[in-house]
Order: structure tokens, then C-alpha cells, then sequence
């Protein structure tokens, strides 16, 4: 499976301009980074009520692709 397609369908389903998200995926030797870059108006829709959103996509993750240490990081920067 796809982590960073699926993440980038699960994160224009949040967002009011999925036009603006992009996924970046980087690969270091300790792990796996997902870099999600939203409109700054979007940020809070993607960290959720207490991160509970951020926390459930971090954890989606993690369990797809158990095999690999991943980290998941959201940034506003206007893309």
C-alpha cells in the first residue's frame, strides 16, 4: 500500500482547500518522515480537537507500514 497516497487522500478529505496539500515523504536511515503541508487556515482542521486527528493519521501510519519507523509532521507553509 501507498502510505503517502492514501495520507494525501485522508488529508484533502479534512481540509477546505485540498488544492494546497502536498505529502513529502523523506527516507532516512532511522526512519521514515511524512511531511504534510497544508494552507495555514487548514492546520487546525488537520491537528484535530486536542490532536486527536493528528494522533489517529500518525497511528494510521504506523500500523500500515509496521515494518519501517515512521514519523508524520504537518507544516502550514503555502504551497
Amino acid at each position: 500500500m501507498d502510505v503517502q497516497k492514501v495520507l494525501h487522500y485522508f488529508t484533502t478529505k479534512l481540509v477546505d482547500k485540498p488544492e494546497e496539500v502536498e505529502i513529502i515523504f523523506t527516507q532516512t536511515p532511522e526512519k521514515n518522515i511524512y511531511e504534510i503541508k497544508v494552507s495555514p487556515l487548514d492546520f487546525a482542521k488537520v491537528i484535530g480537537k486536542e490532536g486527536r486527528t493528528f494522533k489517529a493519521l500518525r497511528s494510521f501510519i504506523n500500523t500500515v507500514d509496521a515494518e519501517n519507523r515512521n514519523d508524520l509532521v504537518i507544516d502550514t507553509t503555502v504551497v
